[in-house]
């Protein structure tokens, strides 16, 4: 095998082959990674129904609430942690870190019994899976230029909805013969050995293997002080915090992250309303992300393509479908429709949803951070993901509390008015990111 830095030593080597090859490897270690932190972070849904049917556990709807609002507390912590560490470490180190970390809190996780080590674990698993985004960001802006960051995105987003996919259905195949402890076990097993081939593969930058680097981002905007980005944190936090997109883009994950939080709910959705078996609720659950991976796989390429108010349209067309699929869940009980068609219904609409949501929820904040965040987007990031990780630290607790004492109609009921809500901010945001290109 040649060396990495073979087309150096070689003057007859073509740097074009070599930057293509370090590109695909660059995209396939982060892909691969996520992956890992993704089927980590699925295991706790998935095995959900079983630890709630466990009578050595105590666990109900409402307690398991307050777990997923602890693992929301970490990945808030995380997301205010990391992005400083990513501009500061470099993204390759947080994301090894990520990866080693969260393979070892979850198997400690499955081999915990007591209320308080679950939620200590899951703190620490989501608060290092929360490194993986702005570890991403910082490798992927240090790797490509501006014109491809969409595509680039749209592909390492496919990263997580497929492996969500795969990870409903080998979780939930695993859950049908074996305990629910084993589910952990496979997952950290498997993201450490992916830790291993990233650690040789997985470089910084094309500076790391003698390429040359992109051109330097450039923003959308003629009115954004140097001092943003040469100043300390703090400095560029404020400045963060008083630009009007930064203002948006935040309200609106806060809202896109509450539509993919339903995941987590969705195994016991099957169970409750449905009446499927814990292993059959995991693999019906892959119905949310694998429509997440079908509108992903090409979103990134269509986001680069579209300008102007085409982009505003196509978005908002996807998240005004969204509105609709979870008011048709909210509205199967009134149809009176046989448990065979009722259940092949909310499957259909679970996969309708996950495929209008996710290009809105990945795609628009990994570009602007980027692009706006510059130097600062490991920061950035961190802070937009912030809200929406604050959100979920609230809302998890409220929304088990709720399924425990008013069922899932109330539960799809506020899901209805926070979809609508997603609609409104983020078509506010790509209205106001089109007035700043335009005037630029």
């Amino acid at each position: 095998m040649s060396s990495e830095n073979d087309f150096q030593l070689n003057p007859l080597a073509d740097p074009g082959r070599a930057q293509l090859r370090w590109e695909v490897t660059t995209v396939g270690c982060l892909y691969v990674g996520y992956a890992g932190l993704i089927l980590c972070r699925t295991a706790v849904p998935i095995a959900a129904p079983a630890m709630i049917a466990d009578p050595s556990l105590g666990l109900d709807e409402e307690s398991f609430g307050v777990l997923l609002g602890w693992g929301a507390g970490g990945a808030l912590a995380g997301k205010l942690l990391c992005g400083v560490a990513a501009d500061h470490f470099g993204g390759r180190r947080l994301f090894l870190f990520a990866m080693a970390s969260m393979a070892v809190t979850t198997v400690a996780f499955g081999s915990s019994s007591t209320h308080a080590l679950f939620m200590l674990f899951n703190f620490a698993a989501q608060l290092t899976k929360a490194a993986g985004w702005p570890a991403m960001a910082k490798t992927i802006g240090a790797w490509f230029e501006a014109g491809r960051l969409g595509r680039i995105w749209g592909i390492i987003s496919t990263s997580s909805r497929a492996s969500s996919v795969l990870s409903s259905l080998l979780l939930g195949a695993l859950l049908t013969f074996l305990p629910w402890q084993w589910l952990f076990v496979v997952a950290g097993a498997i993201t450490l050995c992916v830790l291993v081939v990233s650690f040789f593969a997985l470089k910084d930058s094309p500076l790391a293997v003698g390429l040359k680097a992109p051109p330097k981002l450039a923003t959308n905007t003629d009115d954004t002080p140097a001092s943003a980005w040469a100043g300390s944190v703090s400095s560029t936090l404020a400045f963060f915090a008083g630009n009007n997109r930064v203002q948006l883009i935040c309200v609106s994950i806060v809202a896109l992250t509450l539509q993919m939080e339903f995941l987590s709910f969705l195994p016991l959705y099957m169970v409750d309303v449905h009446g499927l078996e814990p292993g059959m609720a995991g693999i019906a659950s892959s119905a949310f992300p694998a429509g997440s991976f079908l509108s992903v796989l090409g979103g990134g390429v269509v986001y680069d393509r579209l300008v102007g108010r085409k982009r505003i349209s196509v978005i908002a067309t996807l998240l005004a479908i969204g509105v609709l699929s979870v008011g048709m869940l909210f509205g199967l009980p009134e149809l009176s429709l046989s448990p065979a068609f009722a259940l092949g219904a909310a499957i259909f609409a679970t996969f309708v949803f996950g495929f209008a949501v996710s290009p809105a929820y990945y795609i628009p904040m990994s570009v602007f951070a980027i692009q706006f965040g510059r130097s600062r987007s490991g920061v950035l990031i961190g802070l937009i993901d912030a809200f929406g990780y604050a959100a979920t630290m609230i809302f998890a607790p409220l929304a088990g509390a709720l399924l425990e004492a008013r069922g899932w109609p109330t539960f799809l009921g506020i899901l209805v008015g926070v979809s609508v809500m997603s609609l409104v901010f983020l078509t506010a945001f790509l209205t106001a990111e089109h007035r700043a290109s335009t005037t630029s």
